[in-house]
């Protein structure tokens, strides 16, 4: 009998209460720490989707935006509940539980820089998630979504059955289209080498 798909919410409720959370945090490190030297400094608003434990969030709020705002969204309250806890000292950091492709910011907030890591490919369509980010940005906004699930990348292609959750394959072109068509202007790609398979792509963009 075949198994029936777990969500996303349960794979990463399940991750944030066993060892895949920090063990995230180590093996995205390197690929985020390159993705974050691409970020300006600014005073604006900055949004994580997909924060994990909260080491991403955590950094950008002492660093590129310590004066700025840090709003971060995750699709797991296990995940909302353990990066509370290592960003609680920050003022400048406010964590919501919640789906992407449902969720709306408040007030009609608009972001100078929207980041995610190895998210976007859950979603249940990919090109409406893309869009609806770059929507969110404020001019000269930027987009970076940063995946290790690519076409390029054959490593990666057993993931959707080896978690048994669906997820879209997609190439490196499709990712750069997808922001052409966007608006997003001055698209460029990279992939970050990390040892592991063809490394992590990452596809940024700014909205003009």
């Amino acid at each position: 009998m075949q198994r029936a798909n777990r969500t996303v919410k349960d794979v990463f409720d399940e991750w944030a209460l066993d060892y895949h959370a920090d063990g995230m945090e180590k093996s995205h490190w390197l690929s985020v720490k390159q993705a974050f030297s691409l970020i300006p400094e600014s005073s604006g608003i900055y949004l994580e989707i997909g924060f994990g434990n909260g080491y991403g969030i955590h950094y950008m709020a002492n660093h590129q935006y310590q004066n700025g705002q840090c709003y971060g969204l995750d699709i797991s309250p296990h995940m909302v509940e353990k990066a509370r806890k290592k960003t609680k000292p920050l003022k400048n950091v406010h964590l919501t539980a919640g789906n992407f492709e449902r969720w709306q910011p408040k007030n009609k907030l608009r972001f100078t820089c929207i980041f995610s890591m190895e998210v976007f490919y859950y979603f249940s369509d990919l090109r409406k998630s893309i869009e609806k980010a770059a929507s969110l940005l404020q001019e000269n906004g930027m987009l970076l979504v940063l995946v290790n699930y690519y076409l390029e990348n054959p490593l990666s292609h057993s993931w959707p059955e080896d978690l048994n959750t669906p997820m879209t394959l997609w190439s490196k072109k499709e990712y750069q289209d997808t922001f052409l068509s966007c608006g997003l202007d001055t698209v460029h790609q990279t992939v970050f080498e990390t040892g592991d398979g063809e490394g992590t792509l990452c596809t940024f963009g700014v909205k003009s």
